[in-house]
Parts: C-alpha cells; structure tokens; sequence
C-alpha cells in the first residue's frame, strides 16, 4: 500500500500548494487593493480640505459682496409692471401696450438713486392714479395700486377698458 499512501500524500501536498497559492494571492491582491485605498482615502482628504477652502473663499466674497451693496448707493435699474386682476379679457395686445407705455412714461427713473425716487413716491401715485391712454378706439384707463422701489421699479396696475366716448 505504499503506491496507495503516495498518491494520498501527493493529493495532501497538491491540495496543500494549492490552498497556499490562494492564501498568498489572497494577501496579494488584499495589499494591492490596500494600497489603492490609501491613496484614495488621501486624495479624498485632500479634495475636502481643498472644498473647505473654496467655501470659505466662497463665503468671504458674499460677505465682501454685501458689504460692497451697502456702500453702493442703489439705483434703480430695471422697471417692471405688473397687470392685477381684474385683467381686460380679450385684450391681451393692450396689456402688452399698456405695460410699454407705464415702462416709456418711467423711463427717465432709471439710474435715480433709489432715495430720490422715494422720496417723489407721491408724484408716482399722481403720475399713475388715474392715467388714461387711447389704443384701438377704446379708452384704457390705468390704476395705479402698489409701487415697489429697490433696483427694480415695480409697478402694480389694473386696466379698465371702456368704449372711446366722441363728442357727436
């Protein structure tokens, strides 16, 4: 029985380096993969000292930024209008009119210094009470309801449009 103990014991000894090789390439492919983690777990360090930097730096400018808009006297800017309900149905082209018009009649408000403009806020309302324009042989008469002054004029409306009245 030794032929038969020979082969066991090459078996044993095949299975053995076997085993062995899958242990080693086990710890092979384990410090590889160790190394590849290490460089990313710095370089993920690294990318989030580097993000805390930008933040700060991103920070300091809105501070700075604002600080900038305090002592930047605030002019106006933009002028926008806005129709209210009730809206004329049907009359989609004199809103759009209406609204050119409101921007054209405020037009010389653009650049003032916002104080200036509220301080005339009472020529606005007079401006704007009760303005009335002739558009399509109707007569379209405009409210003023609320004006917001900051870089942008905002300006409130509704619009009422009646028949042109002619003195025949």
């Amino acid at each position: 029985m030794t032929g038969g103990a020979e082969k066991r014991r090459r078996r044993e000894r095949y299975l053995a380096i076997f085993l062995l090789g899958i242990v080693a390439g086990g710890s092979g492919a384990l410090l590889y993969m160790g190394h590849g983690m290490e460089d990313l777990i710095l370089q993920n360090r690294n990318l989030k000292l580097l993000y805390e930097e930008k933040r700060e730096e991103v920070e300091e400018l809105k501070q700075s930024q604002r600080v900038a808009r305090k002592k930047q006297e605030t002019v106006v800017e933009e002028i926008r209008v806005t129709v209210m309900e009730p809206r004329p149905h049907g009359y989609e082209y004199i809103e759009t009119q209406v609204i050119h018009y409101i921007e054209k009649d405020l037009a010389p408000l653009k650049g003032k210094r916002t104080e200036q403009v509220a301080e005339m806020h009472e020529i606005l309302h007079e401006l704007l009470l009760r303005r009335e324009y002739v558009m399509e042989d109707k007569m379209v008469e405009v409210r003023l309801k609320t004006v917001h002054i900051s870089r942008i004029l905002h300006v409130f409306v509704t619009v009422q449009v009646k028949p042109l009245e002619t003195g025949t």
